[in-house]
């Protein structure tokens, strides 16, 4: 993955983990709205409302004040249109090389901000240049304290632990599974929908046992001790052979093996398996799809040196012309591979595995195929 992507990721892992902190460390009753109307974070007790933005630079090399002017004029900006507003605001901000004490916004910063000539600023400072009282909005403003992303994550866990959360459940299970929590929230569309509780979200972690694979959670710096905890916790499942289980593949996570493909993907495969000598079976006659030859069991024969040959080995599904299927044959597991989208299908009674994992290696090792991650 390049360091830009590594950044960027770990740019929202830091708010991520700072809107665990604050619910974590906030009343049983404080409501949370992660990607909040004001800012990234919001966070309302009792009638008063912390707004609170992240910054995380990991790359910079120097600190300059005009690396705050953004989240600064956008502050001040609703601070202005919301005069009589019960607000505070927090920057929560992280330069690599400064300590939590070395950074102080004083009048003549804001004064700086205002000042600017950079475009990107201009709508804010049109907007509340010389209309502003600037010092009342800092008695508003919190001094921007942001520790490295490794102290906060130390921080969340710590913090994990004293809601009464045993320690050896959290690395593997419960920090990853509370980081997904708010990665989802954070993508509903309706506000009232991206808002929680502590209590909600402790409810909601103490029923997950599982431990969840995505692109937030393995971009955690656990990754291998993730992935190693989640084989464990599928080996139970996987070593009971009754069982009948579906997987439903993402095209662009794994191309070396598609489902949910073009019909050009899928005829490739199934040239592909037979050439390796498994044969594929699809349903089709003469271009019709026939369901009941679908789903039929598989012709049985003994070879001349006495062993039995099935007529194939697996069957291929296309998800975009017989997704319904599923739900007429419901299995006892659905593994989700890579990206994508089981929402259409009815999963009640079925247990769901989703390992959103881009590498076919790292989903080798999750089911027990392979013994190590190269």
């Amino acid at each position: 993955m390049p360091r830009t992507a590594d950044y960027t990721i770990q740019g929202f892992l830091y708010q991520f983990n700072k809107t665990l902190l604050a619910i974590l460390q906030g009343a049983d009753t404080a409501v949370v709205t992660v990607e909040g109307i004001i800012e990234d974070i919001e966070v309302v007790t009792g009638g008063l409302t912390e707004a609170i933005q992240c910054k995380y630079h990991e790359t910079n090399l120097a600190f300059t004040y005009s690396a705050l002017y953004k989240p600064l004029l956008q502050m001040m900006q609703h601070f202005h249109r919301n005069p009589g507003g019960k607000v505070t605001y927090v920057l929560f901000a992280h330069f690599p090389g400064l300590d939590q004490d070395g950074i102080t916004v004083s009048k003549q910063v804001l004064l700086d901000a205002l000042a600017s000539k950079d475009k990107k600023y201009a709508a804010y400072i049109k907007d509340v240049k010389g209309l502003i009282d600037l010092d009342a909005f800092l008695l508003k403003l919190k001094p921007p304290v942001g520790p490295s992303y490794d102290a906060l994550v130390l921080e969340v866990q710590a913090s994990l632990q004293a809601a009464g959360i045993a320690k050896t459940e959290i690395e593997t299970l419960v920090y990853p599974n509370a980081i997904q929590a708010i990665a989802s929230l954070s993508i509903r569309h309706q506000v009232a929908a991206r808002k929680i509780t502590k209590r909600k979200l402790l409810d909601d972690l103490e029923t997950i046992k599982t431990t969840a694979i995505s692109h937030w959670t393995l971009g955690l710096k656990n990754r291998q001790a993730i992935l190693t905890a989640r084989r464990k916790q599928l080996k139970a499942n996987l070593t009971k052979n009754a069982r009948l289980r579906y997987f439903l593949v993402d095209a662009g996570s794994l191309p070396t093996f598609c489902i949910s493909a073009t019909k050009e993907q899928l005829s490739d495969i199934k040239l592909r398996l037979h050439q390796k000598g498994t044969t594929a079976h699809n349903g089709y006659v003469e271009g019709h799809f026939d369901e009941a030859l679908f789903h039929r069991e598989p012709l049985v024969r003994k070879a001349q040196d006495g062993t039995l040959q099935r007529e194939f080995s697996l069957r291929l599904l296309r998800w975009q012309d017989h997704a319904p299927l599923l739900d007429a044959h419901k299995p006892a597991d659905l593994f989700v591979l890579g990206d994508a989208v089981h929402s259409t299908l009815n999963t009640k009674d079925v247990n769901i595995e989703v390992l959103a994992s881009s590498s076919f290696d790292e989903i080798k090792f999750i089911l027990g195929i392979k013994n190590a991650c190269d």
